[in-house]
């Protein structure tokens, strides 16, 4: 080669350097042996923020890269000047450059001259810090793909809901845990196969089959109801198909989640069930019975016909419950409904309404004579004492029937000659067996019996329903009165008080008396607030009157004021309050608890509940006077003068009337009154009208009396201008 052609090749080399060390993206570098730049690329000089190439010759790594980093660069170029070995593909990280951190991929080698002597290095770096971030990205979502595939893993296998995947031919491809446990198979026995090669039934496969081909074939989800028999068990299942598609956007397999609705099913019917089901007896409760009242009437239409609706409520039922605890009244239920279902025919439907209430609902009956004939084997059945706790429970039943025929039947005229209406409804049914069942229990005093709905009946309960409301309105309204009926000592013919009765004045009928209201309030509760307005308004009475009598008499006062009888029903014995009531109403008037007398039935401390007796010992505790009225003719218990703490005994004014006639009458009134004086009780006789009476009780040693002989209920005002100025003349005489 001639010396011209060695020119160009040098020339060539030098050219081929500048543009290497000028254009190449990857940084180009040469150093001497003690590491000094001798020629640099141009994006080398970029790369550290150098002026230029040339500014770096003679420099070190030192004057650009942190001492880490520049110490390690020179350690590894000594150790490839030593070796002659190069370094290749060496990833420096964290090199900091400027502002920001780097990840530097560098060759490098030993720099020789032609001799093939070592004269330092050269190296190749590139800049790899966006592809480290990719890489970590990659790495950090593969990562995260492979965590939620095991989580999903973990979710399918140990989800209780059974999931499955399809082919296009319905074939399992993916079954996890729960549907193996379902289906009772191995998945092995499973995968492969579809729901009719698996011997499902071929009507149950045949709807399932074709749920699953829809949504192959119109890619839309489905939503798919079924029951099936799975291990002899019936299975309800609920399942969402899903359809997952290729990458051409068809639809390559199924997707298939179910859940296992038995148990729910089981629990929704249990509900159900119990929805129309009394939970302590087990009978149909009021929603059913009114249902299927309704469906029977409905299909009475046009029919010749008759139904019946017997409406029970159970005599003295409270008493059982107040005396013996809530245990025996629910056992006394529970027989009670056993005993009604085996009176009623197969085909009646017997209900329990609540409390003490009962109802059968008797379909297709051939005459009103059959209702009236399953009245009679109810009070026959209820008529056997009921044991429990080793005690024997006697019971009986109030019952009301309400009639029915059908509408063929009525219009021919043979409704209206058995009695039976068309009622509308099954409330309308209820309202009428209710009102007669009322009747019931206000005819026989709670001794049973049956009676068959009519028009008089119903006009009764609504003038019932109306002194119900006006009987709110008039304790609201101040329209009660108090009316005064002087107690005479018989011997002295000497006053000793008054027995205070209440009236209504009411707006449009006038004064009624109390039998014309005191049983609707003792029935709807209002006897509780109308007792305690009473009570309140007898003792002021009391209090104005002994001011009086006291003012007129200090010295002869003690002892002789006069007395207040006052009445008492059942409602107000049972309240655990009532005595300390008393006891402000006495505080507040400054009166003797010894004036007061509380006058209770008979047949009121029979039916009052166990917590009454406290009551009225509390009372005569207090010092008031406790007297039974109406004795004889209620239970007569000389039990009951023994659960009472009584003082006084009222003669009912029947024995009294017969005074002096022939009969047993005045022997009844002769062993009372000498009971009462062996007990150390006064006796009271009452409705004295005839001085026959009068003195045929003083010679039976009768210590009081009361009556029209005496004077008639009267107003406070008149009692004060008559009876109590007469007792306070007789007094000052006597004084005298």
């Amino acid at each position: 080669m001639d010396g011209t052609e060695r020119t160009d090749s040098a020339r060539l080399d030098q050219i081929c350097l500048f543009n290497l060390l000028s254009a190449c993206a990857d940084t180009i570098y040469f150093k001497d042996l003690e590491s000094r730049f001798i020629r640099v690329s141009q994006s080398q000089a970029d790369l550290i923020g150098a002026e230029s190439p040339a500014a770096m010759v003679g420099k070190t790594d030192f004057d650009y890269f942190s001492p880490q980093h520049a110490s390690a660069a020179f350690a590894y170029e000594q150790q490839i000047i030593r070796t002659g070995l190069p370094v290749t593909d060496l990833h420096e990280w964290n090199v900091r450059i400027g502002d920001r951190e780097c990840v530097l991929s560098s060759t490098k080698q030993p720099l020789r001259d032609f001799s093939g002597r070592i004269i330092g290095t050269f190296g190749i770096t590139r800049d790899i810090t966006a592809r480290k971030h990719t890489e970590r990205e990659l790495l950090a979502k593969t990562q995260e793909l492979e965590r939620i595939g095991r989580e999903l893993r973990t979710l399918l296998e140990s989800s209780p809901d059974p999931m499955a995947r399809m082919d296009r031919d319905l074939r399992y491809t993916y079954v996890n845990p729960a549907a193996t446990a379902l289906a009772g198979l191995e998945a092995a026995d499973i995968l492969g196969r579809t729901s009719s090669e698996l011997g499902f039934p071929e009507d149950y496969t045949r709807g399932w089959e074709s749920a699953l081909r829809r949504v192959l074939a119109t890619g839309k989800p489905a939503d798919v109801e079924r029951n099936l028999v799975l291990g002899g068990t019936r299975r309800f299942l609920e399942s969402r198909i899903v359809p997952e598609f290729d990458d051409d956007g068809q639809v390559c397999s199924l997707l298939v989640v179910s859940r296992d609705l038995t148990e729910r099913k089981r629990i929704e019917e249990t509900l159900a069930e119990q929805a129309v089901r009394d939970p302590l007896t087990g009978l149909a409760n009021r929603r059913l019975f009114v249902e299927r009242t309704n469906r029977a009437l409905a299909a009475l239409e046009g029919a010749d016909a008759l139904l019946a609706v017997l409406f029970l409520d159970l005599d003295r039922f409270k008493v059982v419950n107040d005396s013996l605890g809530h245990a025996a009244g629910d056992a006394l239920l529970v027989a009670v409904a056993a005993r009604l279902q085996a009176a009623a025919r197969r085909t009646d439907l017997v209900a329990r309404f609540g409390g003490d209430e009962f109802a059968v609902l008797c379909e297709r009956l051939s005459r009103r004579e059959d209702a009236a004939a399953l009245a009679d084997r109810i009070n026959r059945a209820l008529a056997e004492p009921i044991r429990h706790a080793g005690q024997e429970i006697h019971v009986s039943a109030s019952i009301g029937i309400a009639t029915c025929r059908g509408a063929a039947t009525a219009e021919s005229g043979s409704g209206s000659k058995s009695g039976a209406g068309t009622a509308a409804d099954a409330d309308a049914l209820l309202r009428d067996a209710d009102a007669a069942m009322f009747q019931v229990k206000a005819r026989s005093n709670g001794t049973g019996g049956y009676l068959f709905f009519t028009e008089p009946i119903r006009e009764q309960a609504v003038s019932r329903l109306a002194v119900e409301t006006e009987l709110r309105l008039a304790l609201e309204r101040g329209e009660f009165r108090l009316f005064y009926e002087p107690i005479y000592a018989l011997r002295e013919r000497r006053l000793i008080g008054a027995e205070a009765l209440i009236r209504w004045q009411h707006p449009r009928r006038g004064l009624l008396l109390p039998a014309e209201f005191i049983p609707v309030a003792e029935e709807c509760g209002l006897i509780v607030p109308i007792g305690l307005w009473v009570l309140r308004e007898a003792c002021r009475t009391l209090a104005a009157w002994t001011r009086i009598y006291r003012r007129a008499h200090a010295a002869n006062s003690a002892g002789q004021a006069p007395t207040m009888a006052v009445n008492l029903s059942v409602r107000q014995i049972a309240d655990g309050a009532f005595a300390d009531e008393v006891a402000a109403v006495l505080r507040r008037h400054r009166l003797d608890p010894a004036q007061l007398s509380l006058e209770i039935t008979e047949t009121a401390v029979h039916d009052a509940p166990f917590s009454a007796g406290t009551v009225l010992k509390a009372l005569c505790e207090l010092g008031t006077r406790i007297a039974l009225d109406d004795f004889g003719t209620g239970y007569s218990s000389l039990m009951h003068l023994r659960q009472a703490p009584v003082d006084i005994l009222k003669i009912d004014r029947m024995f009294v009337s017969e005074l002096g006639r022939p009969g047993q009458d005045e022997a009844i009134v002769a062993a009372v009154i000498g009971m009462a004086r062996a007990l150390g009780m006064t006796t009271i006789g009452e409705g004295i009208e005839t001085v026959q009476q009068y003195r045929r009780l003083c010679e039976l040693g009768c210590d009081q009396g009361q009556g029209y002989l005496f004077s008639p209920p009267m107003t406070a005002e008149l009692f004060r201008a008559t009876h109590l100025a007469q007792a306070m003349r007789e007094a000052s005489d006597g004084s005298e």
